[in-house]
C-alpha cells in the first residue's frame, strides 16, 4: 500500500511570524524591535483596546492579501522532495475557511493559500504535487473527514487539537510539529512529536 501523508497548511508548512510581525508594527500594537513571533503578536493584538477583534483584523490580513509576504517552514520544501523519491504521496489538508471575519478586501483564503503554495514552488516534479493535492475542511471536522477520505497513513499537525478530535481516524499515525518546543500531551500517547521537518523525516524513516 502507497503510504500517504497529510500535513496541515497555516504553521506548519507555511510560516506568519514575519508577516505578523509586520502587520502589528504598522498597527501600532508592537515596536520594531520586539521578536517576530507569532504568539507574541496575538497577545499584544488581545491587550489593545479592541482586544480579540484587532486580532481577527491580523489574521484577515495574513491569511488573505498580505499571504504572500508569508514563508515557507524551514525545510519543508526538502522534506517533501525526499518523501516524493521514497514513495510517499503527499496530500496538504487545511481547516480553512473561504473569508476571513474581518477582511475589506473579501479575499478567497483558500485561493490565496493555492496561490501561495504554487508561487513558493511547491507544485512541481520535485515535490510530486500539483493543485488536486490541496483539500481545504471549513470546520475541523471536516478537515479530519479529508484526512480519513484521502486514507492517510500520517498526519502531521501543529495543533494538537486536530488529533483530539472524536472521528479523527486510528489508523493514522499523529505527528505534531512543534518547532516552539511544546510538550508532548499525555492524553495521546501515540502521538510523535517533531521540532523539524528534518525529525519528521528521521520519524518516517526517509533519512
Amino acid at each position: 500500500m502507497t503510504p500517504r501523508l497529510g500535513i496541515d497548511f497555516d504553521n506548519t508548512i507555511i510560516c506568519y511570524d514575519a508577516v505578523f510581525h509586520r502587520l502589528a508594527v504598522e498597527a501600532g500594537l508592537l515596536s520594531p524591535e520586539a521578536p517576530p513571533r507569532q504568539k507574541a503578536v496575538r497577545d499584544a493584538a488581545r491587550r489593545s483596546p479592541e482586544g480579540d477583534v484587532a486580532w481577527q483584523r491580523l489574521q484577515g490580513q495574513a491569511y488573505g492579501p498580505r499571504i504572500q509576504e508569508a514563508t515557507p517552514a524551514p525545510g519543508i520544501l526538502a522534506f517533501l522532495s525526499k518523501a516524493r523519491r521514497a514513495g510517499f504521496e503527499v496530500h496538504i489538508i487545511s481547516h480553512k475557511t473561504r473569508f476571513a471575519s474581518i477582511d475589506p478586501t473579501g479575499t478567497d483564503l483558500q485561493a490565496a493559500a493555492a496561490a501561495w503554495l504554487a508561487r513558493h514552488g511547491f507544485f512541481s516534479e520535485e515535490t510530486g504535487l500539483d493543485p488536486s493535492h490541496f483539500h481545504c475542511g471549513v470546520t475541523r471536522q471536516e478537515k479530519v473527514a479529508l484526512i480519513r477520505n484521502l486514507g492517510c497513513t500520517h498526519f502531521v499537525d501543529d495543533l494538537v487539537e486536530t488529533f483530539r478530535e472524536a472521528a479523527f481516524p486510528s489508523t493514522v499515525q499523529p505527528i505534531l510539529y512543534a518547532p516552539g518546543g511544546e510538550p508532548a500531551p499525555e492524553d495521546l500517547p501515540h502521538l510523535w512529536v517533531a521540532r523539524s521537518w528534518d525529525e519528521v523525516a528521521r520519524r518516517i524513516h526517509l533519512v
